[in-house]
């Protein structure tokens, strides 16, 4: 086997009257006793036919075998077995890092997926896994989005427009392949969920020229021509996935658009002036049954009820006849909309419309019923380090997402410009941090290149032995 992983999960036949296992790495294509001893890189016993255990390096060669310890000490060896590790760009670490600058405690055993940087890393910044290839050519401009464990124990991730489930070995296990949306870039984009009913969610562009409320016009021709005035509109649908690709739930953005206050949004010249509302985020709370929908160019976001598919609540501006500008105090350019299991609201706030562009983190509280607005009950002021720190122009205008961990901790991705990722507690005290990398030949130095949109993370053993136990059923 040639693996895109260095942790890896060792399982082997059950032995009649065997104590416990020993199994032994070694590097090198072993083929004698000798040869294996000298060259033992990794022991780990083991009372059950399987363990878990890790290889120092990608782009190497391994052999493996087990050891069988019977009662009474008595031992026998299983014949030698080899694999490689796949060596790529995005974790040789000539070419690619993730630079920790604060060094984690409480969470030193977990890991954390980046998907521009398109690896898994443990806290220390070192790469465990990463992304293979797809079925399609992989293409390096099409970096994937929302990388992330499912409740099932695999990844889903989407990339060239296309939304992907894999093993951890990098096996497909499900792929679109019902009816594409038409649109020139991509289909599915930002947010692609596997759901707890084994269901898909995701988000996925739909073009339609529509008619517009009618304008008056100073030109005689135009304004009587109101009425068939139309525009190119692009909106997004929500939908709901079997693993047989059939849409089981859809809800469109352009019912929500044509029945909402956003038609009253004239520009100027009073001709209806919203063509991109650009969802870029949405989260289902599964277990009360509501969607919440990030609309970045309107600053908004909207809770929906499910199945049903009404909208309950509008947090954000609303718009009123011959509103001709839009503004948000409370949060601007936002990428990410969590809801929490305690009932609170998390964002990633890019606050594009702030006097400083600093992006923020943002915990709310949702209004009693038959109130609208969001509070604001905890906010922390994402910092950048280093000599960045004195570039004016550092504005992010999107990307960034937030997660809450135990203990309300939350894991932030900034993002790029500049993509710091770290984990912050409630009393805003920074538990990890780390920087992803790319080495600059030509000036011979370490850049951010990396166009990182979402971080997501693994903090428990569970979790991480359920991916790599999946991979092989």
């Amino acid at each position: 086997s040639m693996l895109c992983y260095r942790l890896i999960g060792f399982s082997f036949p059950v032995q009649t009257g065997a104590a416990n296992y020993i199994v032994q790495v070694a590097k090198g294509s072993c083929d004698n006793e000798a040869q294996f001893k000298k060259n033992i890189v990794t022991t780990a016993p083991t009372k059950t036919n399987r363990v878990i255990a890790e290889v120092p390096a990608f782009g190497a060669q391994y052999t493996w075998r087990i050891t069988i310890v019977y009662n009474g000490n008595k031992m026998a060896k299983s014949p030698m077995y080899h694999f490689g590790t796949i060596m790529t760009p995005d974790v040789d670490p000539a070419i690619s890092r993730l630079r920790v600058l604060t060094a984690a405690q409480k969470y030193k055993d977990a890991y954390v997926l980046l998907d521009g940087a398109r690896v898994m890393y443990n806290m220390k910044g070192e790469p465990v896994w990463f992304l293979p290839g797809t079925e399609q050519q992989r293409n390096q401009a099409a970096y994937p989005r929302d990388l992330k464990i499912t409740p099932q124990g695999t990844l889903t991730f989407l990339t060239g427009g296309q939304p992907y489930e894999i093993t951890y070995n990098g096996d497909i296990s499900w792929l679109y392949r019902g009816n594409k949306p038409n649109h020139s870039v991509d289909s599915f984009h930002h947010e692609f969920t596997r759901l707890h009913n084994g269901h898909y969610m995701a988000m996925r562009y739909e073009n339609d020229k529509i008619p517009v409320p009618a304008y008056k016009d100073s030109i005689p021709h135009n304004a009587n021509d109101s009425s068939r005035f139309y525009q190119n509109i692009h909106c997004n649908a929500i939908a709901e996935y079997d693993k047989d690709n059939r849409v089981v739930w859809h809800w469109s953005g352009f019912d929500y658009l044509k029945h909402s206050d956003l038609f009253s949004h004239y520009s100027n010249s009073s001709v209806f002036d919203i063509k991109d509302l650009h969802e870029n985020s949405f989260y289902f709370d599964e277990k009360n049954k509501f969607l919440y929908i990030s609309f970045r160019n309107i600053s908004r976001i909207i809770k929906i009820r499910y199945p049903e598919g009404d909208v309950v609540n509008t947090y954000g501006p609303v718009y009123t006849s011959g509103t001709s500008k839009m503004t948000n105090d409370l949060f601007c350019f936002q990428h990410s909309i969590r809801h929490s299991p305690n009932g609170y609201l998390y964002l990633y706030n890019n606050n594009t419309c702030g006097k400083d562009h600093t992006p923020t983190v943002m915990k709310l509280r949702e209004p009693a019923h038959g109130k609208t607005g969001l509070e604001k009950i905890w906010e922390y002021r994402c910092t950048i380090d280093g000599p960045e720190s004195t570039d004016t122009s550092l504005h992010f205008n999107s990307g960034g997402n937030v997660i809450e961990l135990s203990d309300q901790d939350l894991i932030v991705s900034m993002s790029t410009p500049f993509c710091k990722v770290f984990i912050v507690s409630r009393e805003k005290k920074i538990l990890w941090s780390a920087i992803p990398e790319k080495y600059n030949a030509s000036k011979q130095q370490w850049v951010q290149p990396v166009e990182l949109y979402r971080a997501s993370i693994i903090t428990n053993r569970k979790d991480l032995e359920q991916l790599i136990w999946n991979s092989e059923k």
